[in-house]
């Protein structure tokens, strides 16, 4: 999709809508015919109570014709705008569920807000207030035209002299009136996303007391956006002044011929009196049109943001396997990087046993975190394959891949509702029996049960209301009712205090027995049962084996492990220190 594409799609919601407008602007110019045909019948002494009646009759008819169509117009418009923005924003978050994590990772998430929220509005705001006004301000002044043309066709010539040269200042106002709405809906991006940060760092704002530096950051995002909104005010006021000027010129040059026509006796008052009206509709209208254009350019600005999303190119979305089954995970020749400069993970060949529990170490940077991505389809390899059973994960639906892994982060999200909806996450048909004994093996049931309201507890946003150690539990819950037959441990108790640690162990415990278990180390000391070891160094392979080999083998294991003694041993040392 292109933005042409999706502005066109746009402009076409409503396509009964010139219908309504047409018939009512026909309606409003009827009555102006009418009365001015009822000043001709005073000014000509042929007035009486029968024809007054009858003229307002029609004049009744018509504007009630007119406000009915318009209305109706309207009502439609309405109808047409709301139901578009449920549709591009249903489209957009669909779309989005499609997208792979490298999308999101290159995008902010307060782009992505202002594109759902602000952008997707602009439509609305369009379709509902803008597009009507336009159909009428573009009718008006056909139909007034056409009707002067009827008077005398002398009278519409001098009305539209000043055109060459309206449209020529026309090009260059709505060229400037684009450089400047395109910089306006810039700042406002940079306005939200700072916004989005600032609430969202607030706690580290607090803690190294920088509140002054990044309010000053956001108070000055808002005062650039004033300035822009000042800025549009006056390049749309000051050129829509100049454009009055000129179509003024044009009704001065109605007045002059038709006086002229009067002298000569061509032309009567009473025509002449009915070019001057249609004169100044005609005027009226073009102007309105003019200082509704903007919103034809900010709807092409938002079409152009919302197709940076819907225009991303989605996972082949691939049938059901039905002989998919779980197995060895395999990684051939696998080659990936997050940016063009640096390999996160170069030619690594590895094979994951399946029913087996493997652990992957190295350094910060080294292609851990890189390896479970890849396994979890989170991102795609830029070269080589990755199999499960023998089955390439880039030829799998996302549907499939889910069913066979499941992954605990080192930070787990929650959604902002109760716990027992946060565990069905991981199956949508269990019941509340199923969610209990899915928590008591996760070590979590009994600080539910000690919640004021139980399962029913809200977590808060993003689980703000739970300890890191609780939402990584609640996280293996759910997982275990997923029931996934491969299980990835990102770092899942890297930050974790012991006695949560402790009890997170005896939950993979429970939640690793009959699967594949692949567990992506901090605490060395947590996997030297591991039935193998993988060693990343620089994104490359560097051992692989059992504890007892790479410790013989493998240098950078053994260093690896010496340091975590160090480590252990330095926190003994100090707690015995602040005890004497």
């Amino acid at each position: 999709m292109n933005t042409k594409t999706l502005t066109k799609q746009i402009k076409s919601k409503n396509k009964a809508l010139d219908i309504y407008m047409f018939v009512s602007v026909l309606s409003g110019i009827a009555t102006t015919f009418l009365v001015v045909w009822l000043v001709n019948l005073f000014i000509s002494g042929q007035v009486s109570l029968q024809k007054i009646a009858m003229v307002g009759a029609g004049i009744c008819i018509s504007q009630t014709v007119k406000a009915i169509f318009y209305a109706i117009g309207i009502g439609r418009a309405h109808d047409a705008a709301y139901r578009s923005l449920a549709e591009i924003r249903l489209d957009i978050v669909s779309h989005l569920k499609k997208l792979p994590l490298s999308f999101f990772q290159k995008r902010k998430t307060g782009d992505l807000t202002n594109i759902i929220n602000h952008d997707v509005e602009q439509i609305e705001i369009y379709l509902a207030h803008a597009q009507p006004e336009i159909k009428i301000t573009l009718l008006l002044p056909l139909l007034a035209a056409v009707s002067m043309l009827v008077i005398d066709w002398r009278l519409a010539l001098a009305l539209i002299t000043p055109f060459p040269v309206m449209a020529i200042y026309q090009k260059f106002i709505y060229k400037l009136w684009g450089k400047t709405l395109k910089r306006y809906i810039q700042s406002t991006k940079e306005m939200s996303e700072d916004l989005i940060e600032y609430i969202g760092a607030m706690p580290a704002v607090k803690a190294f007391s920088t509140d002054e530096q990044k309010t000053g950051k956001v108070l000055s995002r808002m005062q650039a956006y004033i300035t822009w909104v000042k800025k549009i005010m006056y390049t749309i006021s000051v050129p829509l002044s100049i454009v009055q000027m000129l179509l003024e010129i044009g009704l001065i040059l109605v007045v002059i011929v038709g006086a002229g026509l009067m002298i000569n006796g061509q032309l009567s008052i009473i025509r002449f009196i009915l070019a001057l009206i249609l004169s100044n509709l005609f005027s009226a209208a073009l102007i309105k049109y003019m200082s509704f254009h903007h919103s034809d350019i900010m709807l092409n600005k938002s079409a152009e943001s919302i197709v940076t999303i819907l225009g991303e190119e989605p996972r082949p979305d691939y049938s059901h396997d039905k002989e998919l089954r779980p197995g060895d995970i395999e990684l051939r020749n696998v080659t990936f990087s997050y940016d063009e400069k640096n390999k996160a993970l170069k030619e690594v060949n590895l094979t994951f046993r399946q029913n087996t529990i493997s652990a992957i170490v190295g350094s910060s940077g080294s292609g851990k975190s890189t390896i479970a991505n890849l396994i979890m389809g989170f991102w795609q390899a830029e070269q080589g394959t990755i199999t499960i059973g023998g089955k390439r994960i880039d030829k799998m639906n996302e549907r499939d891949l889910s069913s066979l892994v499941s992954i605990v982060q080192q930070e787990s999200f929650l959604f902002n509702a109760t716990i027992a909806e946060n565990i069905l996450i991981g199956s949508g048909e269990a019941t509340r029996e199923e969610v209990v004994e899915a928590a008591q093996k996760a070590r979590i049931h009994e600080m539910i049960s000690n919640l004021p309201k139980g399962y029913d507890t809200m977590a808060g946003e993003g689980g703000a209301k739970l300890s890191g150690g609780e939402k990584q539990r609640i996280a293996i819950a759910r997982i275990i009712l997923k029931n996934a037959p491969i299980i990835i441990l990102d770092e899942a108790t890297a930050a974790i205090d012991p006695y949560n640690e402790h009890l997170i162990q005896e939950a993979i415990s429970n939640l690793s027995k009959s699967k594949t278990l692949i567990v992506i180390a901090h605490h060395l000391n947590t996997i030297v049962n591991a039935d193998q070891i993988v060693v990343m160094d620089q994104g490359c392979m560097a051992a692989s084996g059992k504890h007892s080999k790479l410790l013989d083998t493998c240098p950078l294991y053994s260093d690896m492990v010496k340091a975590q003694n160090e480590v252990d041993h330095w926190e003994i040392k100090q707690t015995k220190e602040v005890s004497a």
